[in-house]
Order: C-alpha cells, then sequence, then structure tokens
C-alpha cells in the first residue's frame, strides 16, 4: 500500500519541486503504457493509472482512495485546468487583485461577496467536520492538480490561461472554499450583485443593486434537466434503468467532465462530475445507477425588516430594536492600494441590495440560506458512489444529509427505482406558512416575489417566522431526511424541474411544506412530455407495445425531439388556417397557405432536418412562457389538478368579432423570417448552431415552451468565469431569440446517459454533448458535440476488457506528492 500524506504537510516539499510526475501525452503515448520514475529518493504519496480511451474518457485505477482521486484529478487538469483556476481566484476574493476592479466595479462586488459569506472561514470549518478518508479525498485531488501544473510549463497551458500569475498550486482549503460555493449554487451564489452592493442609507458608496425581476430564477438557478429511473415493471431485461438528461451551461465552471475511478475492493463508478470535484456526482456503479435534476424548492428565505426609524442599521423584532451586525473588509486591486467597505447583516444572514427597492429608511431586505454551513458535499457525494446496494445508497442520504440543491432518480440491479427530494429546505412552523401565504395576498412585495418563482418572503420583525429545529436534521432550522418527499416504485419515477408532486402521476406526493414546491399546480410541457413517454402515451408509443423500455428504445424517447405543444394546438391552427388562409397583419395581408403548408407537413420534432420547427418556435413567440401552463392566450382547456398530464389543451378560439390572434401570431412569425432573409422552409440545424471555437455545428432539442424533454437554448448568466464567453448578437425584434447568427446554443442537454442493469452488470451509452476538453488544441474539443448532433450515441466503457479493447487507448502513469 502507498504511503498516504497530507498535501498542506508538504508544502516546503512541493516549493523545493523535488518531486515529480511522469506522465506523457495522453493521445500520444503508447497503448502498452509508459511508466517511469518519481525522481526522488523516497516513495510518492500518490500513484495512478490514467486510461483514456476514445473522446477522451478518463479511466483512473489506483490502489488507494487518496492515489485514484490524484490522479483524477491530473487528468481533469489536462482539460479544464484554467476554469478550476479561476474560480479559486473568485472564491479566495482575488478578482481585484488580478484582474482589476471590473466594469462597474463587478470584481470588486464578487470579492466583497465573497468575504461577506465568510468563505474562508466556513471552509475550515467544513474542513475541521470532514472526515479522515474524506480529507484524504480532498488531499489527493489537490495533489494531482498541482502535480500536473508543476509538468506543465506556464506557456504550454492552454491559451485562456497560458502564463498568467493567477494560475497556482492550490492547497486542499482552497477547494473547500470552492465547494462552499457550490452548494450555495441555489441560493447565496447568484446574489453576488444584491449582497456586494449593500449599504445602508447615507453611506457614502451607492450603487445599484440587483435586479428585481433577477430574483424570478432563484429557486431554480435558471437550470433544467431531465431524470428517469425505470424499474422492473418497466425494463425488457428486468434490472434497473436511468435516463440521465442534466441541463446546464455548456461553458464555465458549472460544465461537467466524465470519469472513470477504480480502486479495487472499494469503489469502481463511472460517470461525470462538476468541475474540480473529486468523485462523481451522476453515474453508475456495478449496482446503483442515478442521476439528479435541480430542485424546485426553497434554498432559502427572504426576511423584510422593519427598520428603526432612528437608525436604518437596526430593525424592529418582537418590538424591539435589534442592531445589525458589520464587519470591514479589505480588497486588494491590481492598479495598486485597496478598497474597504463594510457589509452588514441581520441575524438571519447578509443585507441586500435590491434595485429598485434598494435599502430604504423604512425597509430593507435580508435572507436565511439552508446551505450556508454544509459541511456534508463531498462525503454525500462519494458516499453515493461507494454504495454498494440501492439500500446502502439511501442510507447515506439519511446519515450525510448532504444534498444541496437536487432531485434524486436511483436505480438498482434488482429493479427498484427510488425519487427524493432531500434538498437543504428550511422547516417553517405551520402558523409561519400560514402567516406567508396570507401575505402573498396581502403583501404587494411578497405576493410579487412568491409569482415571480415561488419566492418566500416572510415578516423578519416576528419571531414566528423563524425556522423550527426538530434536532434530527443536518443543521438546525432544516426539514430532516425523514420529512422529504421520497417515492419506492417498480416502475419508474422521475422529475423534469416542477416539484417532488408527480414523481410517478400514479402516486403523487403530497401534504409536504409548501417550500419543497407546489402540489396540484400547472406542470410545464416538459414534465408532461415526459411523463407521456414513461406512461408510453399512444401518441409516442416511445416502450413499444409490449410497454417495457429496452436501452435503444429509452435512447429514442429522451433524443426524440417530440414536441407537445405542437400535438397540443397545431391541428387546430391549421384547421382555422385553412378556413382563413389571409390573415391583417399591422394593416398587411398576409397569405398563410405556404406557411401552413410547411407545418402541415411538419414531423412536429425539433431534429436537425425537420421543416416547420423554426416556424413553429416563432410562432410561439408571440405568447408568454407562462401560456403553456393553464388556459388563457393559447389554451382553452385549463389546466385540471385531476389530469395534471392531459391538462391545458385545445388552441383557444377568437372571441366572438375579433381577430383570430393564432392566425395574426403566424402571420408575424412568417414575416419576422422573411424580414430576417430566413426561407420559411429553413431546417432547424440551419439555424441552430452551437459554436465550439471558431466551427458552428447544427444541434437538434428544442425550448422551454416548445413542450421538448431535450432542451437546449441560450443563457449568458449561468457562467461566472471570468474566460472568454460564447457571445450572441441582439435577438431581432419579435422573434424567439433569432439573431442575424441564428439562435445561438450555449446551454442544454449535457451528458446524456442511458444505462442498464443487465446481469452480466451495467451498459451503457452517452454522450457529452460539448465535448470531454475545454482546450481548443485538443481532440476531444468538440468530437462528441458532433455526435451529438447527428444523435450518435457512444458505448460507456466500463468492463475491463471493453477499455482494453478501445483501439484508441493510451495509458498514462502519473505520480507524486
Amino acid at each position: 500500500m502507498l504511503r498516504k500524506f497530507a498535501v498542506l504537510a508538504l508544502a516546503p516539499l512541493f516549493a523545493c519541486g523535488s518531486s515529480t510526475a511522469t506522465s506523457t501525452d495522453t493521445d500520444t503515448a503508447s497503448s502498452t503504457g509508459e511508466t517511469g520514475t518519481s525522481g526522488t529518493t523516497g516513495e510518492p504519496a500518490y500513484r495512478a493509472t490514467i486510461r483514456r480511451t476514445s473522446y477522451g474518457v478518463a479511466h483512473v485505477q489506483a490502489d488507494d482512495l487518496g492515489s485514484v482521486l490524484f490522479g483524477q484529478a491530473y487528468a481533469f487538469a489536462q482539460d479544464h485546468v484554467c476554469t478550476l483556476a479561476d474560480q479559486i481566484v473568485k472564491v479566495r476574493a482575488e478578482r481585484a487583485k488580478y484582474f482589476g476592479r471590473g466594469d462597474g466595479d463587478a470584481h470588486l462586488t464578487s470579492d466583497f461577496t465573497y468575504l461577506a459569506l465568510e468563505v474562508e472561514q466556513r471552509a475550515q470549518r467544513m474542513w475541521d467536520a470532514t472526515p479522515a478518508d474524506v480529507k484524504v479525498a480532498i488531499e489527493g485531488y489537490a495533489a494531482g492538480y498541482n502535480q500536473y501544473l508543476r509538468d506543465t510549463p506556464p506557456g504550454e497551458l492552454p491559451a485562456d490561461c497560458a502564463g498568467a500569475p493567477w494560475v497556482k498550486e492550490i492547497e486542499a482549503l482552497d477547494l473547500v472554499r470552492y465547494y462552499v460555493d457550490l452548494g450555495l449554487l441555489g441560493s447565496s451564489n447568484q446574489l453576488a450583485s444584491y449582497i456586494g452592493t449593500a449599504q445602508p442609507p447615507g453611506a457614502p458608496l451607492t450603487m445599484p443593486g440587483g435586479p428585481l425581476r433577477g430574483l424570478g430564477t432563484l429557486t431554480s438557478g435558471g437550470f433544467g434537466s431531465n431524470g428517469w429511473a425505470l424499474g422492473a415493471d418497466k425494463t425488457t431485461g428486468g434490472g434497473g434503468m436511468v435516463v440521465a438528461n442534466p441541463h446546464f451551461p455548456w461553458t464555465g465552471e458549472l460544465k461537467l467532465w466524465e470519469s472513470h475511478l477504480t480502486v479495487p475492493g472499494e469503489v469502481n463508478i463511472y460517470g461525470v462530475g462538476l468541475m474540480g470535484v473529486p468523485g462523481v456526482l451522476i453515474g453508475f456503479n456495478d449496482a446503483v445507477a442515478w442521476t439528479h435534476t435541480f430542485s424546485s424548492g426553497n434554498r432559502f428565505t427572504f426576511y423584510k425588516l422593519a427598520l428603526d426609524p432612528s437608525d436604518p442599521t437596526a430593525y424592529l423584532y418582537d418590538g424591539t430594536s435589534r442592531p445589525m451586525t458589520k464587519k470591514t473588509f479589505e480588497v486588494e486591486v491590481a492598479d495598486g492600494g485597496t478598497v474597504t467597505r463594510t457589509m452588514y447583516y441581520s441575524h438571519y444572514g447578509p443585507m441586500l441590495n435590491v434595485d429598485p427597492i434598494g435599502w430604504s429608511t423604512d425597509i430593507a431586505l435580508t435572507y436565511r440560506d439552508a446551505n450556508i454551513d454544509n459541511p456534508r458535499l463531498i462525503e454525500q457525494f462519494l458516499g453515493m458512489d461507494r454504495a454498494k446496494t440501492l439500500d446502502e445508497f439511501k442510507a447515506v442520504f439519511q446519515t450525510v444529509q448532504g444534498i444541496p440543491w437536487v432531485n434524486t432518480m436511483a436505480a438498482d440491479k434488482a429493479g427498484n427505482a427510488w425519487y427524493a427530494d432531500a434538498s437543504a429546505t428550511p422547516q417553517l412552523s405551520d402558523e409561519a406558512i400560514a402567516g406567508w401565504q396570507a401575505a402573498i395576498e396581502d403583501d404587494f412585495l411578497t405576493g410579487l416575489l412568491y409569482q415571480q418563482g415561488g419566492l418566500v418572503v416572510l415578516d423578519g420583525s416576528d419571531s414566528t417566522y423563524e425556522w423550527v429545529d426538530s434536532g434530527d436534521a443536518r443543521a438546525p432550522g432544516l426539514v430532516p431526511f425523514a420529512g422529504v418527499p421520497q417515492l419506492d416504485r417498480r416502475d419508474f419515477v422521475f422529475n423534469a424541474n416542477d416539484s417532488y408532486w408527480l414523481a410517478n402521476p400514479a402516486a403523487p406526493l403530497e401534504g409536504f411544506s409548501p417550500l419543497h414546491g407546489s402540489e396540484r399546480a400547472p406542470q410545464s410541457p416538459r414534465t408532461r412530455i415526459n411523463a407521456m413517454l414513461l406512461q408510453n402515451d399512444p401518441r409516442y408509443a416511445a416502450a413499444g407495445d409490449d410497454g417495457t423500455f429496452t436501452l435503444a428504445e429509452i435512447q429514442a424517447a429522451i433524443q426524440g425531439n417530440h414536441s407537445l405543444t405542437a400535438d397540443l394546438v397545431l391541428d387546430d391552427l391549421l384547421a382555422r388556417c385553412g378556413a382563413h388562409p389571409v390573415v391583417d397583419v399591422d394593416g398587411s395581408k398576409v397569405d398563410l397557405r405556404t406557411v401552413c403548408g410547411i407545418l402541415g407537413a411538419w414531423d412536429r420534432r425539433f431534429n436537425p432536418d425537420s421543416v416547420g420547427a423554426v416556424l413553429f418556435r416563432e410562432y410561439l413567440a408571440a405568447y408568454s412562457g407562462g401560456a403553456v401552463l393553464d388556459r388563457g392566450s393559447l389554451f382553452h382547456v385549463p389546466f385540471d389538478p385531476d389530469d395534471p398530464i392531459g391538462t391545458p389543451h385545445t388552441l383557444i378560439a377568437p372571441a366572438e368579432g375579433q381577430a383570430d390572434g393564432a392566425l395574426v401570431a403566424l402571420g408575424e412569425a412568417a414575416r419576422h423570417l422573411a424580414e430576417a432573409g430566413v426561407p420559411l422552409s429553413a431546417p432547424l440545424k440551419q439555424l441552430q448552431r452551437a459554436p465550439r471555437g471558431s466551427v458552428e455545428i447544427g444541434v437538434h432539442g428544442g425550448f422551454a415552451k416548445e413542450g421538448i424533454a431535450n432542451v437546449v437554448g441560450y443563457d449568458g448568466g449561468l457562467n461566472s468565469t471570468l474566460l472568454p464567453k460564447v457571445p450572441r448578437p441582439p435577438s431581432i425584434a419579435g422573434t424567439a431569440g433569432l439573431t442575424e447568427r441564428g439562435y445561438v446554443i450555449n446551454y442544454g442537454s449535457s451528458f446524456v446517459m442511458a444505462v442498464e442493469f443487465l446481469p452480466e452488470g451495467p451498459r451503457g451509452e452517452a454522450f457529452l454533448t460539448y465535448s470531454q476538453s475545454e482546450d481548443p488544441r485538443s481532440p476531444h474539443f468538440r468530437d462528441q458535440t458532433e455526435l451529438f448532433s447527428r444523435k450518435e450515441w457512444r458505448p460507456l466503457l466500463f468492463r475491463e476488457a471493453d477499455i482494453a479493447a478501445d483501439a484508441n487507448l493510451r495509458e498514462t502513469v502519473v505520480e507524486g506528492g
């Protein structure tokens, strides 16, 4: 057994450069393997074998946990060193130090936010509470990242960070700072512009805060995903089956990276993880497979404070004035000097600056975060990776309770399926919930933020609204594992970012706190198409005549690109178009016969070659996102909570004597496309393009309103790195995000995996849509993007014989420490 040393204890040795790893370029090394010596007289602390197979997938083997994660980090850094280096600068509150104040003082705001959140102190507490084996894992990961930097001259790093002074070796505690931030992804992480600019009335610094409208995405983080877990009653082979389809950014720190980790007798896990995180977040081992979707529940609660009339840095609490806590922080700036700022806190948490509310003499907003102290994040992930049965997998959730912000769908080789939303959730008393729900109707701000995104605003002046501690949760005030929504099935469970309510429509989960999400409420078209596919709805017959899924059938279902919205309205629209083929649009006559002919021939899918998909998308641009949820401007039959998958439906008829709004919207779509120079018959792939470097690749998939499981799109707010981002020209007025470059794609389906358990073990196929490496010099920079564009799944090489047989196998041994 190799010796394991704490990375921090070896800092002087690292500085002397007396330990080196032996490695060769994984794309050119001999397939028989190349192994070198350490270059030291002692035994290295870590030693791992990295085998790269087709598409750059890293299979890492070692004799102990620290070494396998040393190897994982080394391989990860080969593909994404710049991304993790950037994030370490962010969480160390050093952006202004290296990059200056930033536009609109953005870097200063970021730094003061991370100082105000006390990430360093929380990281130390997280580290102190971390079990010894998890410390070994994090130390090994930090050592592997550092070893890559020692082995790679700064000028040979990818262009985004080559020679950059901010790319430096790290300590284990730097990674823990980053994990604190990841735990806050559904809460404080997205409040930087609200936290870092919060100053009391009369302060010399006045800056616009984060926008009020921006709070509407905080409960979901702007993320989407589909997750399916099928049991024996729904699979042809009788074992469990899992489909992972997380919708995440295609650039930045929230990308996923693929690896396979093996320590004989301890762990054999395949899947993807977030940048810089040890282990696997979504994947499978010999007995269990699982995936996640972002939870729609609340990870925090806002508190509206009634300020003391004599002092805006004090607030009333149960009738008594309570002073805020204040702390002064200092940030170093690149152009010399420092900037200091005093930040303020209620007993709930940091103060917020919400534009245009700000922080007035009368009212201020603060919040409490359920994940602000989550020391068990990495322990949770590694525990799941090492589970040998579904019962062991569930036990990790019960004993560790470290899940921060996701639903979980899992299935095992025996054909059991399980769902849980075990995300950290505030626990309120029945009295507090009733008072909050009454305030939704009576208080403008409380009602507005609830309507925007299910956000909870409580009365911070009344102790009734404090979180309730039951003594059996990970932290005081959280819902314990026994109280979270969960469901065991033998047919299926799923989630598509609506609440837990319909994890299986045949067994609705009801009676939970509304902070977990809504019950008996309208579902998104994507949730509905997910359920229809899994229920083998006759319109799609995804499981065939026998009603059970093979691997090929489940792959075809998740990537079928059926548009539910089109199926619900298009027949009516075409009938009305045939009856009234000419429509008045802003005083001009538009002939719809060609338009309706194209839509009539359309396959109602958003596949690469689908003709009519673009036209239908632009037709839907006339309707708001909420129009697809209930009766209104689009649908005639309203949502029925007793038929939540089947409703709403049917195109609404025009009011008597009024123009047919649906036909007008269709005419506007045709006119907008003509003005943009886009042929009405353009196939989707001609306009929907994913830039990968200098190459743009036509991809399939749809937008949220279109009711498609396979979502793609554009998002400019989910990448916090300072690395180059995918630009998008301004949208053409009246369109669904169409630009002079078409529909620019930088978000959506990311790691798409389908895996089944057979008697001989797990078998699966997948693609990582944006490919394995972020370095344009790598052959794995866009190879899987091209696979995705053609819907060509690749096998997941899990068995040793399959790895050894891969024609592109390259092996490297790395050691150090």
